[in-house]
């Protein structure tokens, strides 16, 4: 499925990117519509996922006792999508991305001190299935950063499965899952995706169980 967006949505999307307060009407009188317009072409935009959400952007270098870094990650590519699966539930994992090289994965994390990132590192990253080896940059300055994307008029929207990441020819099979809207080739893919969402989660509540499980002595004295 392929879907265009014209001006109107370039230029929607380029004042709700520069600030996401602004008002509906400053967008219409600006871009040159009527209010119906813009609230219908923003609730179209959010239903394609183009609009992924409206949040809140922190600076985290505002926030004191947090360290941020860049771990590049070598896996072997036979395992890299349980890796990734794996990675998803580390909730000092801010980005990931998947890359083409010898670090396929590029992760941005966050940890409070130095020995909380190493421990990131060495242990918890290391002890990830198919990772065979890291480096670890810490960050100290951020110079430049852009969030969401560069959008043009006549610019293609790119459909692909959520499950089986495979693009998505003709009408989409869609399911809302915990309010999100996601696309499918078929409904199998929607029960699979599910199916693999609800068993990530359970692992990662075992892994948090695991790390605050206090610890009790057997010895005896």
């Amino acid at each position: 499925m392929s879907v265009r967006l014209d001006k109107i949505d370039a230029q929607i999307i380029e004042m709700l990117q520069s600030d996401g307060r602004i008002m509906y009407k400053e967008v219409a009188q600006k871009a040159g519509v009527s209010l119906p317009t813009v609230r219908s072409r923003i609730r179209r935009l959010v239903e394609f996922g183009v609009i992924k959400k409206f949040t809140v952007i922190v600076d985290p270098e505002k926030i004191f006792g947090r360290l941020r870094g860049i771990v590049l990650l070598q896996v072997d590519p036979s395992s890299i999508e349980e890796a990734m699966t794996k990675l998803e539930s580390i909730k000092e994992v801010r980005e990931m991305y998947l890359t083409a090289g010898s670090s396929p994965l590029i992760l941005k994390v966050e940890a409070r001190d130095l020995d909380e990132l190493g421990q990131l590192t060495s242990k918890r990253l290391a002890q990830v299935r198919g990772v065979t080896g890291s480096s670890c940059f810490v960050i100290t300055k951020t110079g430049k950063e852009e969030y969401g994307a560069s959008v043009e008029p006549n610019i293609t929207l790119y459909f692909k499965c959520e499950f089986c990441h495979a693009p998505i020819f003709g009408k989409p099979y869609i399911e809302y899952i915990d309010g999100g809207r996601y696309y499918f080739n078929a409904e199998e893919c929607a029960k699979a995706y599910k199916h693999r969402k609800v068993h990530k989660e359970e692992g990662a509540g075992e892994e948090q169980k695991g790390r605050y499980e206090p610890f009790v002595s057997t010895s005896q004295t």
